[in-house]
C-alpha cells in the first residue's frame, strides 16, 4: 500500500486513518500535520484505490477491504488509534470487530454501515432508496463510455446538488476513473453481515462524529451505530455535511485529536504532587 502520507511522531500510539469512497489517503493530509508531533500516522489508500493492492472478490462484505488493512496494522507492532470516514468508517468498524486487540481507540465520521437499516421499519429502510438508485446508475453507465454520468449522482448526493458541474474537468476525470471501485464499495457495504448487537463487543474508547447537514441516511446510520457501541461519545457538528473531514478539517480534526489525547492521557496516568508545607 502507498505510504505517501506517513509521518513519524515522537511519543504515542500510531494512528491509522481510512478514507471515504472515491478518495484516497491524501484526504487526511491536514490530520497528519495536526498529529505529527506525537504520533506516527498512516493514511493508507484502501484496497482497490491502489494498483498494488486489490480486493479478494471471493470475500463478501467489508472483510475484503479490512483484512489487507489489518495486515498493515500488524506491521506497526502496536494497537492503533483507528479513524474512519464514510466507507473508511465502515472498514474501521469491521477491523475493530475482527481484531479488537489491534484498536486502542475508534473514531468514526458517519460510517458506511448502511446494511443496519435493512431490518428496520419501512420508513427507515426507505432511506436506502437513494443509495440503491445511485448504485444502479453507476452499474448501468460504467463501462459504456459514460462513467462520468454515473459518478455525477454519487458526488452530488454526498456533496450537494451541482457539485459535479462545478468541478474542474481534470477532477471529474479522476473521479470517473474510480467508478468501478465505488461500485465495489457499494457491494461490500450492502453484503456486510454484522448486526447492531455485535457492536457490544467494541469496548475500546469510541467517538462518533456527525454533520448536522448530512443526508438523513448517514445521520440515522451513525446514530444507530453510536447507540450500540458501549460508552461511545457522539459529537454533532453544526453547519457541516458528510464530506466535512475533507471540506472542513479545521472543525473535524480537533475533535479527533482531543479524543485520541484523552485515551493517551487517562487520569490513571497522572499523579498529583504532594503538598509541601510553606
Amino acid at each position: 500500500m502507498t505510504q505517501d502520507y506517513f509521518e513519524t511522531g515522537t511519543h504515542d500510539a500510531p494512528v491509522v486513518a481510512l478514507h471515504s469512497s472515491a478518495s484516497n489517503g491524501a484526504q487526511w493530509k491536514a490530520l497528519v500535520a495536526d498529529l505529527r508531533d506525537r504520533h506516527t500516522v498512516q493514511a493508507y489508500d484502501l484496497p482497490g484505490y491502489n494498483a498494488q493492492v486489490s480486493r479478494d472478490r471471493a470475500i463478501d462484505g467489508m472483510a475484503a477491504v479490512a483484512q489487507p488493512i489489518i495486515d498493515q496494522i500488524l506491521t506497526l507492532d502496536y494497537p492503533v488509534h483507528l479513524v474512519g470516514h464514510s466507507f473508511g468508517g465502515g472498514v474501521a468498524i469491521k477491523i475493530a470487530l475482527m481484531r479488537p486487540d489491534l484498536v486502542r481507540s475508534l473514531t468514526l465520521f458517519e460510517p458506511a454501515a448502511f446494511h443496519v437499516l435493512e431490518n428496520h421499519p419501512n420508513d427507515e429502510r426507505s432511506l436506502l432508496d437513494d443509495l440503491r438508485n445511485i448504485n444502479a446508475s453507476l452499474k448501468a453507465q460504467t463501462g459504456n463510455d459514460s462513467d462520468a454520468a454515473g459518478m455525477k449522482a454519487f458526488i452530488d448526493f454526498w456533496n450537494g446538488e451541482n457539485t459535479w458541474d462545478r468541478m474542474a474537468d481534470n477532477i471529474r476525470a479522476v473521479l470517473a476513473g474510480v467508478a468501478e471501485t465505488v461500485i465495489a464499495d457499494f457491494g461490500n457495504v450492502f453484503s456486510e453481515n454484522w448486526a447492531l448487537n455485535d457492536l457490544a463487543r467494541l469496548t475500546m474508547p469510541a467517538l462518533m462524529l456527525m454533520g448536522m447537514d448530512s443526508p438523513m441516511v448517514a445521520q440515522r446510520t451513525a446514530t444507530l451505530v453510536h447507540q450500540h457501541i458501549p460508552g461511545c461519545e457522539l459529537a454533532i457538528l453544526p453547519g457541516l455535511g458528510h464530506m466535512a473531514p475533507i471540506d472542513a478539517p479545521e472543525w473535524v480534526n480537533p475533535r479527533i485529536k482531543q479524543h485520541i489525547a484523552r485515551v493517551e492521557r487517562q487520569p490513571a496516568q497522572f499523579s498529583w504532587p504532594e503538598k509541601l508545607a510553606a
